[in-house]
């Protein structure tokens, strides 16, 4: 019986099977394609499926009356970025985005810290120090239809007195 050359160049007799030069370059190659491949097919599914942002919307509930008025002080709103404080009976909320650079300030016993680049802000948000160029602003802040307190990121208030809202309950 003849014997025919495999494309492994593998002695049929022999129990050391031995791989052509030629052979193991071309499997190399193929293998570097099949990787380039997967790379570029990876990089393609991440454009024809992008990691979109999911933006919260500018008008949103922070409940009833009735809860919201139930504990004073201040509490941060992580979703909205912002921060809602409740006093004597009137309620205010103010942005946690830094005037700088966009980043989320802390609230702190004197007011507010950029844990990025340092900005310093007072308890009525104005800027004390830092590269922040303006003060944080203060949200509209109303009663809507259902009953629930709703705030409004559109429309910003500047003077801080003037972005306390008093609901009746």
């Amino acid at each position: 019986m003849p014997r025919y050359r495999n494309s492994l160049n593998v002695d049929p007799d022999s129990n050391d099977p031995k791989i052509s030069r030629r052979s193991f370059l071309a499997l190399m190659g193929t293998g570097a394609c099949f990787s380039v491949a997967g790379v570029v097919s990876a990089a393609m599914m991440g454009f024809l499926y992008p990691n979109a942002l999911k933006i919260p919307p500018s008008v949103f509930s922070i409940g009833r009356p009735v809860d919201v008025l139930a504990s004073e002080g201040k509490v941060f709103l992580e979703k909205y970025k912002a921060f809602v404080e409740v006093t004597a009976g009137k309620v205010r909320v103010q942005t946690a985005v830094c005037t700088h650079l966009g980043c989320t300030v802390n609230a702190v016993e004197t007011g507010y810290l950029c844990p990025c680049h340092g900005s310093t802000y007072d308890r009525n948000g104005l800027n004390t120090g830092g590269p922040a160029p303006r003060p944080l602003v203060y949200f509209a802040v109303y009663k809507g239809a259902s009953g629930e307190l709703l705030v409004d990121k559109t429309r910003e208030i500047h003077e801080p007195s003037d972005a306390w809202y008093s609901p009746t309950v």
